[in-house]
């Protein structure tokens, strides 16, 4: 794949992820990652393979984080990764019940599968 393609390639695996959360779908989220992905929240846990990567975002979703963006600024290509950063946001319910809206940075690398296919191997923000 020619290295001109790879931001289109990368946005498009960040609106299947948004799809996916925002649907309330952990399952379908992990299996945008390697088996061997590792997720780095703010919160310094290490969370690796898609099992427990299911089982974290199973956890946000269900905590009532929605509308999950993320906005591409760099994306650089090597190889078979690809690395990617941006501005993250989402909504969540605050202790009073009102809607808060969070936002951040994130950094992400993708890995180039045996099928031509991108997934993520290492998710962080904060």
């Amino acid at each position: 794949m020619p290295k001109s393609d790879i931001r289109g390639i990368v946005k498009e695996a960040s609106d299947r992820w948004n799809a996916a959360f925002n649907g309330g779908d952990a399952a379908a989220v992990a299996a945008l990652y390697t088996e061997d992905a590792t997720v780095l929240p703010h919160t310094h846990a290490v969370v690796k393979g898609t099992a427990a990567i299911a089982d974290f975002w199973a956890g946000l979703i269900s905590a009532g984080v929605k509308d999950h963006g993320i906005e591409l600024r760099e994306v650089e290509e090597e190889g078979n990764l690809a690395f990617s950063s941006g501005k993250w946001s989402a909504t969540a319910l605050a202790e009073d019940g009102k809607a808060v809206r969070f936002e951040g940075t994130i950094v992400t690398i993708f890995r180039k599968q045996d099928d031509g296919s991108w997934k993520l191997c290492l998710h962080t923000w904060n």
